[in-house]
């Protein structure tokens, strides 16, 4: 079980009061790093590096996402435009300009959007085994992967069927895939199955998914041929079955500046599966921290303080 040495504390941001989590917002001089989860997560999917990100003098973040957890569940706002509007607007209710963005799986598809939507915005870019809006799940290519993507189109139906039981469901979702045994404790699983639990806890995360085909793919039209331009790492897990590395490969083709470090023995749940080998690879491409990024001078940092509401090394190869 991973100590905690974070903080709670809620904030509000594009219109949408906000859980967070954070280390060293207010004693450290580093960079803002903002930390974004994938479905069906929260904040808590980051436990691991938190704390290293944080003693190597970084100001680290990590939200529950726009439906998650404790923050708020509006009823809309789930496109794609939306989310990377979230993004933005919580860098700025933290004080800063631009921020390190760190995603994994949703998390991932939205920081992988957010430098075309906001490229002032975005200092650097970190990817852990999450496609484009555009490619994901689009398509006879990745049929059958894709297959449960579309049957969250239908509001209801998997709720009913697959996460009928969330407790079996939560456990068969992420032990089953993990590559190491020992990835999640029956406290992780607790802590993830809670949170779906909550009122709107698992059908507004669907959402994400059900603006997927109808409107992202129309909003981000104009999208296609714009490139990331910022410095940018890939860390993915090799034995990630769902988001495969073809992916890798065409998210990378509209990055100037990428680099790739692959991790062995890993699967989706990468930062969950190989946690140090993924510190390693973060920490050695962030550098060391050094002033943070320029303070919008207009914002307001911080946010309400809360209580605690927190419900073997492998290596990796670099290209």
């Amino acid at each position: 079980m991973v100590a905690e040495t974070w903080e709670h504390a809620y904030i509000q941001a594009n219109g949408v009061r906000f859980h967070y989590v954070s280390q060293g917002l207010d004693t450290n001089q580093g960079p803002l790093v903002l930390l974004l989860h994938g479905f069906p997560e929260h904040w808590y999917s980051w436990r691991h590096q938190i704390a290293p990100l944080a003693e190597a003098g970084y100001r680290v973040v990590a939200p529950d996402m726009r439906g998650y957890n404790l923050s708020a569940k509006p009823r809309r706002g789930y496109d794609i435009k939306t989310l990377t509007a979230d993004v933005d607007a919580l860098i700025r209710a933290f004080g800063e300009e631009s921020a390190v963005v760190v995603g994994h799986d949703w998390g991932g598809v939205i920081a992988l959007q957010f430098p075309l939507d906001y490229p002032e915005a975005c200092s650097k870019l970190v990817i852990m085994n999450a496609p484009t809006v555009r490619s994901w799940y689009w398509g006879p290519r990745n049929f059958p992967r894709n297959l449960y993507a579309l049957k969250m189109q239908i509001p209801g139906l998997v709720e009913r069927r697959r996460w009928r039981d969330i407790d079996t469901a939560t456990e068969l979702t992420f032990r089953r895939r993990a590559v190491n045994p020992d990835a999640f404790s029956d406290v992780d699983i607790a802590t993830f199955a809670r949170a779906l639990k909550q009122p709107g806890g698992l059908s507004n995360p669907m959402k994400y998914y059900r603006n997927l085909y109808w409107p992202d793919r129309w909003l981000t039209r104009g999208d296609r041929n714009k490139r990331i331009t910022c410095p940018t790492l890939f860390a993915w897990g090799r034995e990630d079955h769902a988001v495969r590395p073809e992916f890798a490969d065409a998210a990378g083709k509209n990055i100037d500046d990428l680099k790739i470090v692959w991790i062995d023995d890993a699967s989706h749940w990468v930062q969950q599966d190989q946690p140090e080998a993924v510190n390693r690879a973060l920490l050695d491409f962030l550098g060391p921290a050094t002033a943070a990024p320029t303070t919008a001078a207009d914002a307001t940092a911080g946010g309400e303080a809360t209580g605690n509401q927190a419900g073997d090394e492998k290596g990796g190869t670099s290209t």
